[in-house]
């Protein structure tokens, strides 16, 4: 990723009528990163939104 890019994961739905409700996520070394590869840094935000259908 860029640093202008970001990534939204969505790892659980309430609302029952929806295709995917829950969602696994992991994570994994990358062989084909360089040895001098900077490393990975992130940020977990939890949000909750309420809205009326």
């Amino acid at each position: 990723m860029r640093a202008d890019e970001a990534l939204l994961l969505k790892c659980c739905d309430t609302s029952t009528g929806v295709p995917a409700r829950y969602t696994p996520h992991s994570a994994f070394t990358d062989p084909t990163a360089p040895a001098d590869a900077a490393p990975r840094e992130s940020i977990e935000v939890r949000t909750l939104v309420f809205h009326r259908s």
